[in-house]
């Protein structure tokens, strides 16, 4: 169970609510009725909550959970269990995904200016904004209506955020266009100047970094995250776009719709990546490539060729995924000991 002094628990609910919101199919012997307190992991739930069952790897704790209710498909509910009722489903991660926003919804914007929050005499407030202390709203900024600004968040001049945005605290956004239902991490820089030099007869000189940065709709960009503005023109990231934590976005990138982007990845300048592109954690790309929309990049590679769509690769560098493990397992083979004769 949730720890409540964190989180806001919706329930309970009637089971046969549940199985309608997710399509699902109930055993003839499950009341409608039974209502369910929480969700909880399988190898922690008790009588009365709903876990979930996606994973073969789990059939351990599938057998000995004490859940009332366990989502799962139709296959691994053919596995041994202690009695559970199974609500049946097509996807079961996605189906636990959606009854856990039943339990706990977004909490709603409290609607309320902190005085200790600096707010330019031009900037435009959307209605039912909340605005922490210390956040700051410069000049002629734009918030539209129900965003949340959290505690030294800095909105800096001209930056524009749709409807129903939420900033963490100490995120600082500048020179930045933002779409509705943005959801921004902690410590998060935005719009800062890209990394971009030239040598000079007295040492390197800074090059003008005269763009903006610009996203879209349904946008999730997790905790310590860098996206630099452009040089000239601007970055560019797709709606439904979600960032892990750490990642560093280089000027001028254009980055698709719905990508998914993992930890400790890096993307330098001016590349581009399509929509539907997935890049596992600790990633570099190099600058000026193309990755073609649905492409799929391994953990830990090093990408400095374009990347066709569809394509997976890995590896440093990386190279068609197929490929890197049959590398991989010849050099494991010549790594195995050979017993003595």
């Amino acid at each position: 169970m949730a720890d409540d002094r964190f989180f806001r628990r919706g329930g309970p609910i009637p089971l046969g609510e549940i199985a309608s919101h997710v399509g699902g199919e109930l055993p003839a012997d499950a009341p409608a009725t039974f209502l369910i307190q929480d969700v909880a992991a399988l190898d922690c739930a008790d009588a009365g909550e709903l876990s979930v069952y996606s994973d073969a790897k789990r059939a351990i704790d599938f057998a000995k959970s004490h859940a009332s209710v366990v989502v799962t498909s139709r296959k691994l509910g053919q596995h041994e269990h202690n009695g559970s009722w199974l609500l049946l489903v097509k996807d079961p991660r996605l189906a636990f995904t959606q009854i856990g926003h039943l339990f706990y919804p977004p909490i709603a914007c409290s609607a309320a200016i902190h005085p200790n929050a600096h707010i330019h005499a031009t900037a435009a407030i959307g209605e039912g904004c909340s605005i922490g202390s210390g956040a700051v709203v410069s000049r002629n900024a734009q918030l539209g209506a129900r965003c949340q600004i959290d505690s030294n968040a800095v909105i800096g001049d001209g930056v524009i955020l749709g409807d129903d945005c939420r900033i963490g605290a100490n995120t600082a956004i500048s020179h930045a266009m933002i779409g509705s239902r943005a959801q921004i991490g902690t410590n998060v820089s935005i719009g800062g100047e890209g990394f971009g030099f030239i040598q000079g007869p007295k040492g390197l000189v800074r090059m003008a970094q005269l763009g903006r940065v610009a996203i879209e709709d349904d946008i999730r960009i997790g905790n310590n995250c860098a996206i630099d503005r452009g040089a000239i023109g601007d970055t560019m990231i797709g709606a439904g776009t979600v960032m892990d934590n750490l990642v560093h976005i280089a000027h001028n990138v254009r980055i698709g719709r719905h990508c998914v982007i993992a930890g400790q990845v890096g993307i330098a300048g001016s590349t581009t990546l399509g929509d539907q592109v997935m890049i596992g954690g600790q990633v570099g790309v190099n600058d000026h490539l193309t990755i073609g929309p649905r492409a799929r990049i391994a953990a830990k590679s090093g990408v400095i060729h374009d990347v066709a769509e569809g394509e997976a690769v890995g590896g440093y560098p990386a190279i068609p995924i197929r490929q890197w493990h049959r590398q991989t397992l010849a050099a494991m083979a010549q790594q195995t000991p050979r017993e003595p004769k």
